[in-house]
């Protein structure tokens, strides 16, 4: 499994890190489900919100991309988070966890690559939950596949219903954006998902991505 910026999106956006996990051989189904909640916070998460807003108004992409935080965020404030999927519910915990965007994707329905790029504007993007698919805007930050089809849209606001995360995977790629050090890292986030995972995979694999280290195999 290879997980790589581009040298497009590296010179887009030159401070970006990425924080991931490789789990390997996963029992799924011997995960709880569970609810997330927000952990008690001392940050100004309207402030950090608001730093989120203002790089997706700098990059193409659609109007009603957000963040997956805000609406983690946002949704726990409201009591309106729920359990989706034991693997599911434990990224979104440790977004909150973190105070930084998560995303998982099944390793074998990748094609053993997941890259963040730039969008040419041609690729494959089938929304989550629906049936027909679309194509992103030019210069778009996505994740793709080694076959330049969407994994997910504008970094981590719309996951793709080809590679998500079901009761039945058993290799799952743990990825959380940092665009520079005036936010949070996900690494906390990472350390809690890699314990409550450590007893249900086979092998762990922790990365981090950055300018001076684009890309991980494992």
């Amino acid at each position: 499994m290879r997980v790589a910026l581009s040298p497009a999106l590296l010179d887009r956006l030159p401070e970006m890190e990425v924080s991931g996990l490789l789990a390997l051989d996963l029992d799924a189904a011997a995960l709880p489900a569970a609810v997330p909640s927000l952990p008690a916070q001392e940050a100004d998460l309207d402030a950090l919100l608001r730093r989120w807003k203002t790089i997706y108004r700098a990059l193409p992409g659609d109007k009603k991309a957000r963040c997956s935080l805000e609406y983690l965020v946002k949704a726990a404030q409201n009591g309106k988070l729920r359990s989706i999927l034991p693997l599911v519910d434990l990224y979104n915990q440790a977004s909150l966890i973190s105070l930084a965007p998560f995303g998982g994707e099944d390793v074998d329905k990748l094609g053993g690559e997941l890259t963040l790029d730039l969008a040419r504007g041609d690729e494959r993007f089938l929304p989550l939950g629906r049936a027909e698919a679309e194509r992103p805007q030019p210069g778009e930050a996505v994740w793709l596949n080694g076959e330049r089809e969407v994994v997910c849209r504008s970094l981590n606001w719309l996951e793709s219903e080809r590679f998500k995360l079901t009761a039945g995977c058993r290799n799952a790629v743990f990825v959380s954006e940092r665009p520079d050090a005036g936010f949070p890292s996900g690494e906390a986030g990472m350390d809690w998902l890699q314990e409550k995972l450590a007893p249900h995979a086979g092998r762990l694999l922790r990365f981090r991505l950055d300018a001076g280290r684009p890309d991980f195999a494992g």
